[in-house]
């Protein structure tokens, strides 16, 4: 049977994990609305771009045709797969690794690359042998989110220009709601009219911009700018994520360790009581043998 000391010790152990979890909740509630405001910031101006690119490619003679497959693959796929650092964060690693492999062997006979952003994605991959080129950490703020995508266009162009890079996609997890996530897919290269009529629409009025540049430099600008805002998009949309389901699985935590102090009160209070009666029932047999 436990001590009365031992209980105590554990009491306080589980209040102190107890006082460390709920700062993690409160942390990951923070910047789950911090990541989703900056999402949302986005919204427009990535709408925007999308739209632009619409009109230069129609300018160009490229078609609205949305339900045109692409072409079969020949060259490599890039996979820029986004996960997290740390754990706490139920299987928020596991569940896009699982989805990557998932992209990954459908249709690629092993033709692929793999720049895993999060230390949790490269271990997870490293094992299965698949290719990975690159591997980068995540920063620990907003703030940190436009240095990273700097560092993986550089890569990007980098691999494009030294193999036969085909497609690059991004391969990370999203909000779905309060508390939870899904897995979303975005085609970076090629740019494609399917791909931006799903995310816009058709054009919003009959009438079409003109621009004083060529179609040349405007296309070139409008697919710099929109390579850009779906990768810092992306990776915002996925540490979103990340805190969603850290703020689950803290949540979780929390009503179990609530569950263990009020298991462990009760046994202290049993006992306590046990030993307060033991303790009475010693006085009353030395009185009662005095008495004698």
């Amino acid at each position: 049977m436990a001590t009365l000391e031992s209980l105590v010790r554990k009491m306080k152990s589980v209040d102190d994990l107890q006082s460390i979890v709920r700062t993690m909740k409160a942390m990951a509630a923070a910047n789950l609305h911090q990541y989703e405001r900056s999402v949302e910031s986005l919204q427009d101006y990535h709408h925007t771009v999308a739209l632009g690119l619409q009109i230069v490619l129609r300018g160009n003679g490229a078609k609205m045709a949305p339900k045109i497959p692409l072409p079969r693959r020949k060259g490599a796929l890039l996979a820029v797969v986004i996960g997290t650092d740390y754990g706490f964060a139920g299987q928020f690693n596991e569940e896009i690794i699982r989805y990557a492999l998932q992209v990954l062997n459908h249709d690629h006979s092993g033709n692929c690359q793999v720049i895993a952003v999060g230390g949790q994605i490269a271990a997870g991959l490293t094992p299965l042998q698949r290719i990975i080129t690159a591997s980068f950490s995540l920063p620990a703020s907003l703030a940190g989110i436009n240095p990273l995508v700097q560092r993986l266009l550089l890569e990007i162009e980098r691999l494009k220009a030294d193999q036969d890079i085909e497609e690059v996609l991004l391969l990370f997890n999203r909000p779905a709601a309060a508390t939870t996530y899904t897995q979303e897919k975005v085609r970076l290269f090629p740019v494609s009219m399917e791909d931006l009529h799903s995310k816009t629409g058709k054009w919003p009025s009959r009438s079409m911009p003109i621009s004083a540049i060529s179609h040349e430099q405007m296309l070139s600008a409008l697919v710099r700018e929109y390579i850009y805002v779906n990768i810092f998009r992306s990776i915002a949309l996925s540490m979103a994520g990340e805190n969603a389901s850290r703020l689950a699985a803290m949540h979780a935590a929390v009503k179990k360790i609530e569950e263990v102090s009020d298991a462990l009160t009760m046994k202290y209070r049993q006992n306590r009581q046990n030993a307060i009666t033991g303790e009475l029932l010693d006085i009353i047999s030395g009185f009662e043998a005095l008495a004698q």
